[in-house]
């Protein structure tokens, strides 16, 4: 890919993977353009002696011995690599979410490419022929996506390079073969530290006021493989241009061809011309100048020119158009009647979308749907589907929406039936959690395996502790007092698939309080509320509550549903215990378990007596499964901000629910 090339570290400079620029700067790329310039003459200052020597007619004479079957094959070639190379932009596209679908930024890719490589300035050239290509896509977008092609394939070129150095290392001018191995060596540790990062922090490394952003590393694994691909069609279209008389094997050309292009990464000169021959014409001593000038010639009009010219064509027809893949709504983008169905679910918990974190798939002819939440790489659709959509209806609009986000498809937390018909599908599904949940209306505190229980209840009510459903106006400035002080002891709080403290989203759902002797408010905990189903949410109680308070305020709480003739009350979910899984999935749930207060929550919650419904994870490969569960995990531990207020929230968009209004502020 010598296309471009000139523009690939000034866009790693300006992109930091795919964290880019604003726009294009013109008055920049100039300035680049002109170093590129005075380091060319610099090339042909210090080569001097050897241009001196070329035979321009000895040239021409080789080039006009090059056959039509050598002719054939490196316009193969040519086309292999620049398939290969299209491949760019589909990555880069899918990376950022833009919604073009893969054809149309392949085309758009390659055809920005061809040009660009010929006519030079890679930034604002690749980005303006990308901007026509895609009319739907702005000139920034444009400007992100050229700096970002060309940076990934500078990184995948330098880990390449570095590989093809250390199993058929070069003799470099005045450098050591095992001093080339050593610096290759230093390559490939610098790239695997790259995907080190990518794993630790899939979030980015802050570095001041900008952000390092680094691709999956199944997108890396991609760049890598597109990058041989790539170089190695490109050094194979040159290769079949040399004469069968040189003695000149595809295996020692191909790494000189890589180093060639780094001397044109250096230069910024259109296509590295000038460093590019200098350099590749050093290093292969061995053969003749004048066949290897002319078949880098041939190359030149090969591998530029008809790419260019068929280029200019298609730019002419402007033809492609944005099509957009996602189907996932964010809240103000979906209808309110499919925020209402979800809302009014029996699935209570679908009340985590008034947190405005959420989006919506909505089902055919959107009936129903899926709440999906999004994890660094994953999009993940949690719970079951709801308002009649049918599970595996959506697997195909699922996975077709998180390939246009560049995400791994997942679901979480679904009911036993769901797994069952994702394993039919050919998902790989494994337990996640186990719900805890009762009856309220046959709840029974006298039975013997709530002895426990009892002596909470009994130790809460001599300390004079007071328990009450929030009636009215809720005391949100005691509330929001005591679950920062509750963050602050417990490293703050879980989010994504778990809620978070906010005054909006509380006074939508039925809080219990609890004070003591003193008035002061030392515990609350909410639910969320349907008419069929209650779920436990937040439970905040004071670092100096009385024993027994989380206790009372379940309680309290079941005995109101079973009053208003609830059916189910959800405790919420428990990791499986250790002892319970095999594999890796037994030495993930013992490292959960560690220092996270799991034994106590679980003692905490079977002190109810309660029914156990596992819940499972599904994703469509075992590897998927994995990384999606460690992705959905930090997700949960480190979740990001919440949405600020305004039109982004559904509480914004629709009035609050009747059964909600004694609770609203």
């Amino acid at each position: 890919m010598s296309r471009q090339t000139g523009s690939a570290i000034a866009a790693t400079r300006a992109a930091g993977g795919l964290a880019l620029p604003e726009g294009l700067r013109i008055g920049a790329a100039a300035r680049r353009q002109m170093l590129g310039i005075a380091l060319v003459a610099a090339f042909l200052w210090a080569l001097r002696d050897k241009l001196a020597t070329l035979d321009t007619a000895a040239i021409l004479a080789a080039l006009a011995r090059v056959d039509a079957l050598s002719w054939a094959g490196a316009i193969g070639a040519t086309v292999a690599s620049f398939a290969a190379l299209a491949q760019y932009d589909a990555l880069i596209h899918r990376a950022l979410a833009t919604g073009t679908a893969a054809h149309h930024a392949r085309r758009g890719g390659w055809t920005a490419i061809a040009l660009s490589q010929t006519i030079g300035f890679g930034l604002v050239s690749g980005a303006l022929v990308r901007w026509r290509m895609l009319p739907d896509t702005s000139l920034v977008q444009a400007s992100k996506i050229t700096a970002s092609v060309a940076a990934t394939f500078l990184a995948g070129w330098a880990v390449l390079t570095a590989a093809v150095l250390l199993i058929a290392p070069i003799q470099l001018p005045h450098l050591p073969v095992l001093a080339v191995q050593g610096l290759a060596v230093l390559g490939l540790v610098l790239g695997g530290g790259l995907a080190l990062v990518t794993l630790v922090l899939p979030e980015g490394l802050r570095l001041g006021r900008f952000t390092l952003r680094l691709p999956p590393l199944a997108v890396m694994a991609r760049i890598l493989l597109l990058a041989a691909l790539d170089t190695a069609f490109a050094a194979v279209a040159l290769w079949l241009l040399l004469p069968a008389t040189e003695p000149l094997s595809l295996l020692a050309l191909y790494p000189a061809f890589l180093l060639a292009q780094g001397a044109g990464l250096v230069s910024n000169t259109p296509g590295g011309v000038g460093p590019f021959e200098i350099t590749l014409v050093s290093l292969l001593p061995a053969t003749a100048q004048p066949e290897l000038i002319a078949a880098i010639l041939a190359w030149r009009i090969v591998y530029y020119g008809l790419p260019a010219l068929a280029a200019m064509a298609l730019v002419a027809l402007r033809p492609a158009h944005r099509l957009p893949q996602s189907a996932v709504l964010a809240p103000d983008q979906a209808p309110p009647a499919l925020l209402r169905g979800a809302l009014a679910d029996p699935q209570a918990e679908l009340g985590l979308l008034r947190q405005g974190e959420h989006a919506l798939l909505p089902g055919a002819c959107g009936a129903g749907g899926w709440m999906i939440g999004r994890a660094p790489r994953t999009l993940v659709a949690l719970l079951d589907p709801f308002g009649g959509a049918e599970g595996p209806a959506l697997l195909d609009p699922l996975c077709h929406s998180a390939r246009a986000e560049g995400r791994t498809p997942c679901l979480y937390k679904i009911s036993p039936r769901l797994a069952a018909r994702a394993r039919a599908a050919g998902w790989v599904v494994a337990p996640v959690a186990t719900e805890v949940w009762l009856d309220p209306r046959r709840f029974d505190l006298a039975c013997p395996a709530r002895a426990g229980l009892r002596r909470k209840l009994r130790k809460a009510e001599k300390s004079g502790l007071r328990v009450s459903l929030a009636r009215g106006l809720l005391p949100l400035a005691e509330m929001a007092a005591l679950s920062q002080d509750w963050a602050a002891a417990h490293g703050g709080e879980r989010g994504f698939s778990m809620g978070r403290f906010a005054e909006d989203y509380v006074s939508a759902q039925q809080v219990v309080l609890a004070r003591d002797a003193t008035g002061r408010l030392v515990g609350f905990a909410s639910f969320h509320a349907g008419a069929r189903e209650w779920v436990l949410d937040l439970m905040r109680p004071a670092a100096n509550a009385p024993d027994g308070t989380m206790q009372a305020l379940i309680a309290a709480a079941i005995a109101e549903a079973g009053k208003t003739g609830v059916a189910r009350l959800s405790l919420a979910a428990l990791p499986p215990r250790a002892e319970d899984s095999t594999g890796p999935a037994a030495a993930l749930w013992r490292h959960a378990e560690k220092g996270k207060g799991a034994a106590g929550l679980r003692q905490f919650k079977m002190g109810f007596a309660p029914q156990l419904s596992a819940r499972y994870i599904a994703a469509p490969t075992p590897a998927a499964l994995m990384l999606a569960a460690v992705d959905i995990a930090r997700a949960i531990h480190r979740p990001a901000p919440l949405p600020g207020t305004g039109p982004a929230r559904p509480e914004a968009i629709l009035p609050p629910d009747p059964v909600f209004a004694s609770t609203s502020s």
